[in-house]
């Protein structure tokens, strides 16, 4: 699987009020598994895209895909502080976050891919590392 940016698809995933999904949300597929990474797209300064804060996965099942996977995150994880971090991904940058995915048809690779990428990225909002292959990062300030 080639992991490249240019693999994944990236939508807004809430409107510019920050409060409702996107139009976009239904291109997410909800007949598959995957992974998926929210980007808080800089509108400051110019030249300057993507900022990733979160990668996570959504593995298939009878009662789980791709689609649902990400929406929980808006309906569950932004309102309640079950997870600090998602929370305030939201409170502060909503109207700002973009999503982008790429659909991964078996569980097990699913599972591999996201540990490689969050082991590789260390992204500020991921507070696990799985089976840390490198060390947990520590805020300098």
């Amino acid at each position: 699987l080639d992991l490249s940016i240019e693999n994944w698809t990236t939508i807004k995933f809430l409107d510019d009020t920050g409060e409702h999904f996107n139009d976009e949300i239904t291109e997410v597929p909800n007949n598959t598994g995957g992974l998926y990474m929210f980007s808080i797209k800089c509108k400051v300064i110019t030249g300057i895209t993507d900022y990733p804060v979160y990668i996570g996965r959504a593995q298939f099942s009878e009662g789980q895909n791709l689609r649902k996977r990400v929406r929980e995150y808006r309906n569950k994880f932004a309102r309640e502080n079950e997870r600090p971090l998602i929370t305030k991904m939201f409170k502060y940058w909503a109207p700002d976050l973009y999503l982008s995915f790429i659909p991964i048809d078996e569980n097990d690779e699913i599972i591999d891919y996201e540990k490689k990428l969050i082991n590789s990225l260390l992204l500020p909002f991921n507070t696990e590392i799985p089976d840390q292959e490198i060390k947990q990062a520590i805020t300098a300030f």
